[in-house]
């Protein structure tokens, strides 16, 4: 569980296999071997999955751009991930999977159409996450800064690598020599970034939170954030603006504040 209890299995996972027996013992009724159900009348108890969720973390513009800075001194192979991890909001498995081939220069746009994952000890390249995932950004300025100086980099390191050089597959982001980061090693070695930086609760994927963060900002609405992330369903866009409010709590307050101004003279006491 998130409170750190440990149990044979989570809510969630009993709540899964439910259904999958569900539906194993519907077939089979279809079929005629059983007369009912007999998972039908179990009932899952326990406190929702929800209940556990984390609080998601958002990086404000500055933060972000200090984060960069010091990504830039200390990890520069890591910069131009967390660069677009930050300002395209993408997936790990998105980020691993960008291709060259995937960026129009002449139209400036960038195609989110495959990831790279990892399944036990291989890792595997497929298509998007779902048809949604697929999507088109406008390559702006300094996006098209970050993969210039990316392709330059490559083009000294295929130089130097020569008939050794691995990027048969022509990704983005790789390693010195060509070959593709493993998904789970890439978030250790951020993670390790990000304890040297003194904020080991920044994950990758909390980039892709603060994407959206600074995006609502800017006054985005819920249909263009859900197009930028990707989501196939607006109810997880819409949790992310439910999240984003709490944590920006004080600044309605600040708003009422304002708000309420002309009123104030109608109250003696003062605030403690």
């Amino acid at each position: 569980k998130k409170t750190g209890d440990r149990e044979p299995l989570s809510i969630r996972t009993v709540r899964s296999r439910r259904s999958i027996l569900v539906a194993i013992f519907n077939q089979a009724m279809i079929d005629g071997l059983i007369s009912q159900n007999p998972v039908l009348p179990v009932a899952v108890k326990g406190k929702r999955n929800s209940d556990f969720a984390e609080e998601q973390l958002f990086l404000t513009e500055d933060e972000v751009t200090s984060l960069l800075k010091f990504l830039s001194k200390e990890y520069p192979r890591l910069l131009p991930i967390a660069f677009f991890g930050s300002y395209l909001g993408l997936r790990r498995s998105e980020l691993l999977g960008l291709k060259w081939s995937a960026v129009d220069f002449q139209k400036k746009t960038i195609s989110i159409q495959n990831t790279v994952v990892k399944v036990k000890s291989v890792i595997e390249k497929e298509s998007t996450k779902t048809k949604s995932s697929h999507r088109y950004f406008p390559l702006f300025d300094n996006a098209y800064k970050c993969l210039m100086q990316i392709k330059q980099e490559q083009d000294e390191y295929r130089s130097f690598f020569g008939n050794t050089y691995k990027n048969a597959g022509d990704y983005i982001f790789t390693k010195e020599d060509g070959s593709c980061y493993n998904p789970d090693l890439l978030s250790k070695l951020f993670k390790k970034a990000m304890e040297m930086y003194g904020r080991p609760e920044i994950s990758l994927h909390k980039l892709r939170h603060s994407c959206a963060s600074m995006a609502i900002n800017q006054g985005w609405n819920v249909k263009q954030l859900q197009y930028w992330l990707g989501h196939s369903d607006v109810q997880t866009t819409m949790n992310i603006y439910a999240h984003y409010d709490r944590q920006n709590l004080n600044k309605v307050g600040e708003d009422m504040n304002s708000m309420s101004s002309k009123a104030a003279e109608l109250f003696d006491f003062d605030v403690l």
